[in-house]
């Protein structure tokens, strides 16, 4: 006579917000295995430079350009000088001036949403129940394909990069 299991098997993972490509996605998920988490929320993912700016433009307004300043490379920096230099303009204007510095000194070297070689999101800290925080962190830096991982404070999200190419640890 067999017995059958009362047990559910686990569900997959569910990500919410911006959709990643399947091979992020498939990263994450397994991220959240490993940290015993079933959902996270997904607040970005890649941009083109015009949405970069956009972002940009909207940080400096709402936390300033010394806030933006110390989120950046000097290559980010020069975008936010262009909207320091040109901040009463329409915001339209300011963030077509502020997407040509981000073409002219290279999309890549202001952001890595903006990478062609690398799959990088941000994950809303809200989305991760404090008492799981440390877990997160510990599978994301213990999962051999990301290749970086920027947190809070420094960053108002967990900024995860992934290259291109890589296998799920």
């Amino acid at each position: 006579m067999s017995t059958k299991s009362t047990t559910s098997p686990p569900q997959e993972p569910v990500l919410e917000g911006v959709a990643l490509p399947d091979p992020a996605a498939r990263i994450l998920k397994q991220i959240l295995q490993v940290s015993g988490l079933a959902r996270v929320t997904v607040t970005s993912a890649h941009r083109d430079p015009g949405e970069q700016a956009r972002v940009m433009y909207e940080n400096c307004v709402s936390k300033g350009a010394a806030y933006n300043k110390t989120m950046y490379c000097p290559a980010g920096d020069q975008v936010v000088d262009v909207f320091e230099t040109n901040r009463d303009k329409p915001r339209d204007a300011v963030i077509q001036l502020m997407t040509e510095k981000i073409l002219e000194v290279g999309p890549s070297s202001v952001s890595m949403h903006l990478s062609e070689t690398h799959y990088t999101f941000d994950v809303a800290p809200s989305s991760i129940p404090e008492h799981k925080r440390a877990a997160f962190v510990a599978a994301v830096l213990g999962n051999k394909a990301v290749s970086r991982l920027i947190q809070p404070p420094k960053d108002p999200a967990f900024h995860v990069e992934i290259p291109k190419g890589q296998n799920a640890a």
